[in-house]
């Protein structure tokens, strides 16, 4: 597998849209013939448990790693000498956005993006609160569960926005458009 499809998923402890990120990640990583390594924030591996799909992200893809530390595993320093093409979050919950946005680095996740931007390295989010009201979430039972999305998330969302090093995608269907640009750019190396 050549780097230039080797991407570095992070996934945070959001219960919304982590079905959606996962049935993505298999079918864009068997789409593209993409490699994907998946970092999982501490609180991502407890929500996929939760959700019962913690097995199906170990079952389909060679290298999950789960988080020890902000530096543990060395997704920091992957990211810095080009192991990746690019540093993928999704989905984002409220708080690493808000660490992001305020450049605290104090897990693995958050600490990754940052050192990413240090070197150019893209860094690709999925907020799952962009828009202030109220969403209806899934439960790992079926049920439905209304959430309320604060000004205060959506403000932050809109400062990595801002943020030079970072592309927020507004839709979780975005992130093929990302992976194209990969697929194309790998294309045209070859």
């Amino acid at each position: 597998m050549s780097m230039n499809k080797r991407i570095a998923w992070g996934v945070t402890g959001s219960g919304d849209y982590i079905s959606e990120s996962v049935a993505l990640m298999k079918e864009l990583t068997k789409k593209y013939n993409l490699e994907v390594d998946v970092y999982l924030s501490k609180e991502a591996e407890v929500v996929l448990k939760f959700y019962k799909l913690l097995n199906d992200v170990k079952d389909h893809f060679s290298k999950v790693s789960r988080e020890k530390g902000p530096n543990a595993p060395f997704l920091p320093g992957k990211l810095q000498i080009g192991s990746y093409k690019l540093f993928l979050i999704a989905p984002a919950t409220a708080n690493t956005v808000a660490k992001i946005a305020y450049c605290i680095a104090d897990s693995l996740i958050t600490n990754s993006a940052a050192q990413a931007m240090k070197v150019d390295v893209p860094v690709y989010i999925f907020p799952v609160d962009q828009k202030v009201g109220e969403v209806i979430t899934k439960l790992p039972n079926g049920k439905d569960l209304k959430l309320r999305i604060r000004r205060e998330d959506v403000e932050n969302v809109e400062k990595l926005r801002r943020m030079q090093g970072i592309t927020v995608l507004s839709r979780i269907d975005e992130i093929e458009d990302v992976v194209k640009k990969i697929e194309q750019e790998a294309q045209r190396a070859e």
